[in-house]
């Protein structure tokens, strides 16, 4: 069994609005160290889980 990739991009105040990023969704995600200062942005591009 192979894991699915998923492509990570860490940006600032532009990643908001990268050209070709389709079905987008905000997620709320927790971790052991506490909760990000945003949600999270995913979606694909070209076809790939980003």
């Amino acid at each position: 069994m192979v894991a699915d990739t998923v492509i990570g991009i860490i940006g600032g105040s532009g990643v908001y609005d990268i050209k070709g990023l389709e079905n987008t969704e905000w997620k709320k995600v927790e971790s052991p160290f506490g909760a990000p200062s945003d949600e999270y942005l995913v979606g694909e591009f070209r076809g790939q889980k980003t």
